[in-house]
């Protein structure tokens, strides 16, 4: 099997990597799949800009990317810090060409027994970042006339959470809406913007908290009979900003080996 974190996988026609001098901006950076993410968009040629909440996280996924990436923690809900946060990554790095709104959290609860705060808590940590992101950098790329957004989604987004969690499914539709309705905002400007919705993928916090065989029956839910892998998801957030996807516009990109068929 052909190894797709490695940097001549994600060579296009010409010796160029695909994103190679663009800047990109990683939200949730520090998780399973975000630094999976930020991993292979360094290895596609990306400037990489990182963002967590916590400091201490995000640290070791910026040492590993070296010099060339910019790393700094921030609560990617807040409007105000993200706009901040690109001000800095742009005189650091450059205009911001790429936004992937990884930032996220999964948590249960039934609806009727849900703690107020347990669904503001999810609600911002799930919508409100990709709104803040896309606030943040949609202005600036409407100037330049290009750009690329790729926001997550979830199937819970798509039918509803199996597990309890309407909060959840509640932002991850919202997510998608939120997609649909900036691809219509934003094409006219040359901008594109997708989003990538996730079956269930083994990641760290996944595999930590579940015994095999709750794994095992989580990953029969797809036609593969396994867990999706963070690097399967990364793969699709670097198609979705380079130039292999310059007519995907608007699209909700399915990532969970056929869990909804």
């Amino acid at each position: 099997m052909t190894d797709i974190t490695a940097p001549d996988a994600w060579t296009a026609v010409g010796s160029a990597p695909l994103l190679t001098g663009t800047t990109v901006i990683l939200t949730g950076a520090a998780g399973g799949i975000g630094a999976t993410t930020a991993r292979m968009l360094a290895a596609a040629g990306a400037r990489v800009a990182l963002t967590d909440r916590f400091a201490q996280t995000l640290a070791p996924v910026a040492a590993e990317l070296g010099d060339d990436a910019f790393a700094e923690a921030i609560d990617a809900s807040d409007r105000a810090q993200f706009r901040g946060f690109v001000e800095r990554v742009e005189q650091r790095l450059g205009p911001v060409d790429g936004l992937v709104n990884c930032a996220g959290i999964w948590e249960t609860g039934s609806f009727t027994e849900l703690e107020e705060d347990a669904w503001d808590r999810v609600v911002r940590a799930n919508l409100d970042t990709a709104v803040a992101g896309c606030r943040a950098v949609l202005p600036g790329m409407i100037e330049r006339g290009s750009g690329s957004i790729v926001n997550f989604a979830s199937t819970s987004g798509e039918y509803g959470a199996i597990s309890p969690a309407a909060h959840y499914a509640v932002a991850k539709g919202g997510v998608i809406a939120l997609t649909k309705t900036l691809a219509r905002e934003a094409g006219p400007h040359q901008i594109r913007v997708n989003a990538v919705s996730p079956g269930p993928i083994g990641t760290p916090s996944l595999i930590g908290g579940t015994t095999a065989e709750q794994q095992a029956s989580v990953g029969a839910r797809t036609l593969f009979g396994r867990l999706g892998r963070p690097e399967e998801i990364a793969a699709a957030c670097v198609f979705l900003l380079s130039p292999l996807s310059t007519f995907v516009h608007g699209h909700v990109l399915r990532v969970n080996g056929g869990s909804l068929l």
